[in-house]
């Protein structure tokens, strides 16, 4: 008869997303796992496979997360181009917020290019806020909240790649301040 986890799987899932969060992959040890997660290594492998296993899950549960935060603010806000102001000045503040790096941008420079599967999750990330972003523009187009001349691709393809610039200046200034100027920036640029 199988017996019930004496632990709560995504309790401790959060531990391990919060540890690679801040070490990064390379950086994790399987101790390191063990003594954040408060359980050993069988416990461990069993219910989550390898290191490898667990950190994608650990990364998915970010991703996943961040984006679901982004599409409710566009569900949930009428006009366009308020929910896109939303979204950037949610990824601006939780920047600042967090103190830390993005984990999907933290992960796509330490393994994007050499992990095949890290790298389609990134991808895929990437490509569903690109395409909630450039509904949310062709939407603001037609409310005539923002130019027709303008590229809803390009423009949202902008914007998720400020993001990125938002958490590099974070991590080497540490000025909020200045990261809450680029998002009015960028909010700015897209109006014109």
């Amino acid at each position: 008869m199988a017996r019930n986890k004496a632990f709560e799987p995504e309790e401790r899932l959060e531990k391990a997303k919060c540890l690679f969060w801040q070490k990064g992959y390379n950086a994790t040890s399987m101790q390191d796992l063990v003594d954040t997660m408060g359980l050993n290594r069988g416990s461990i492998y069993d219910t989550y496979g390898d290191k490898h296993s667990l950190f994608l899950q650990c990364l998915r549960s970010y991703t996943e997360g961040m984006f679901e935060d982004y599409r409710k603010v566009a569900e949930e806000t009428k006009s366009p181009i308020k929910a896109i102001e939303k979204i950037i000045k949610k990824a601006a503040i939780r920047t600042v917020e967090e103190e830390k790096t993005c984990m999907g941008v933290k992960s796509t420079f330490e393994l994007g290019s050499v992990d095949e599967e890290v790298h389609a999750l990134l991808k895929q990330n990437t490509s569903n806020l690109t395409a909630l972003l450039k509904d949310l523009l062709k939407k603001a187009q037609k409310a005539e909240e923002i130019s027709n001349k303008r590229d809803p691709a390009m423009l949202a393809n902008f914007v998720v790649s400020n993001f990125t610039g938002f958490w590099q200046t974070f991590l080497v200034y540490g000025d909020g301040e200045l990261v809450q100027q680029q998002a009015e920036f960028l909010i700015k640029s897209i109006k014109k």
